[in-house]
Formats: C-alpha cells, sequence, structure tokens
C-alpha cells in the first residue's frame, strides 16, 4: 500500500510540476537580449543570424501552438505545435502537421520577473525572453 501511496504521489508531482512549466510558458515572448555559449566560437552565418534574433519574437498558445519569429531560416516556424518532455525537461517544437520531427528543442531557466532564459539546442545562443504585455 505504501509503494501505490508513494507512486501516486509521485505521478502528482510530477503532473503538477509538468503543468507549471506549461503555464508558465504560455504567451507572447519578446527578445530583450542574446548571448552565446563562450565555449563556442560563432561561425559566419552565426554571427548573422546573433544581431537577427534580437528582434525577434516567440508564441506559444495554452492549445499548443506555436509560432517563432527567430528572423533565421532554420528556426521559422509559422506554425508549430510544442510540448514539454518531462523526461528530458525540454520543450520541443515541431511543424503543427507533422509532430514525427523535431524541428527544435529548447531548455529554459524560469528568471526573475516573469522572464526566462532559453537555450536554442545546436545552436550557441541563450535568449533572454520577457512577455510582451497584452
Amino acid at each position: 500500500m505504501k509503494k501505490m501511496l508513494f507512486a501516486f504521489c509521485a505521478l502528482m508531482f510530477s503532473a503538477a510540476a509538468s503543468a507549471q512549466i506549461e503555464t508558465k510558458i504560455v504567451g507572447v515572448w519578446s527578445v530583450d537580449s542574446v548571448t552565446e555559449n563562450k565555449d563556442l566560437k560563432l561561425n559566419n552565418k552565426e554571427t548573422k543570424d546573433y544581431s537577427k534574433l534580437k528582434k525577434s519574437e516567440i508564441i506559444f498558445t495554452a492549445d499548443h501552438h506555436a509560432k517563432f519569429k527567430l528572423l533565421f531560416s532554420g528556426f521559422n516556424i509559422a506554425d508549430g505545435y510544442w510540448y514539454y518532455n518531462e523526461s528530458k525537461d525540454v520543450i520541443v517544437i515541431t511543424k503543427w502537421n507533422d509532430r514525427k520531427v523535431d524541428r527544435m528543442r529548447l531548455w529554459y531557466d524560469l528568471l526573475e520577473n516573469d522572464r526566462i532564459k532559453f537555450y536554442i539546442d545546436e545552436t550557441p545562443f541563450e535568449l533572454y525572453v520577457s512577455r510582451k504585455a497584452e
């Protein structure tokens, strides 16, 4: 009985943590600043992308639509689908009509003042974003 109770509590905590992350990221996010991972050297294309990222916007809706206006070709996703992968603690983005292929993975840190820091997988970029007033 104790094992079942423990498993149930662990499941409920896990579901609550997942729901909390999903609730926190729903909204329209503007990029405040961009930094690059100091361990990686930017190539010419990434240097151009770096300045474009500062004008970007990310939208997560409650029905799991995602729109990324990241202003460079690899990450322009006009109609995406997002979900939180709890086992990897990452936000995964696919195309809405092709959910079998991951287009982007975002790791994150929740910051103070309703801000988030996103780490874009397979890039040297770190995005500091804040929720836009609606």
